[in-house]
């Protein structure tokens, strides 16, 4: 067969390659496979012509970081790139009211705190946690704290009239 033939299934080996080293965790090996095929791309196309060999070794030479560019992209658009953190004033659902403006608000526990469990805050039904303290059911409470999806609550001391 034709060196320029073998030399561009090589370009397109290495670019597969780079691909498959975006898809699995295969500690650099195809990356390495992808660079041999590179420089075989090039090795064919220097067996055709010496400005063959050369244009194969710049196309190879652009063609290797663009894939690359191209990968990772993909890979973190792709469902299997999982976020493996989320930041603290983010929420899941993008139509949910943001918690950070319950801040303040005052409500009731419906369940015991112990220390987590449920509240009624304005209309609203959510998951809260005390900062360690038992709050029994049916106790006023007082959001003191948000962070991310996370609701920090007190119990709300009722004053004694003297």
């Amino acid at each position: 067969m034709d060196p320029r033939f073998w030399s561009i299934v090589f370009t397109v080996l290495m670019i597969c390659g780079i691909f498959l080293e975006m898809l699995t965790p295969s500690l650099h090996a195809f990356t390495i496979v992808a660079m041999g095929f590179g420089v075989a791309s090039a090795w064919m196309g220097f067996r055709y012509s010496e400005s063959f060999g050369w244009l194969m070794t710049g196309i190879d030479l652009a063609l290797f970081p663009i894939s690359l560019y191209i990968g990772i992209g993909f890979l973190q658009r792709s469902p299997l790139m999982h976020r493996s953190e989320i930041a603290s004033s983010t929420q899941n659902s993008p139509d949910a009211l943001p918690l950070t403006e319950l801040v303040g608000m005052e409500g009731k526990s419906l369940t015991p705190l112990r220390p987590a469990g449920a509240a009624q805050v304005g209309t609203r039904r959510i998951d809260v946690v005390t900062e360690g303290k038992f709050v029994a059911a049916d106790t006023p409470i007082k959001v003191i704290q948000v962070e991310g999806n996370r609701i920090i609550v007190e119990p709300i001391e009722k004053k004694v009239s003297t």
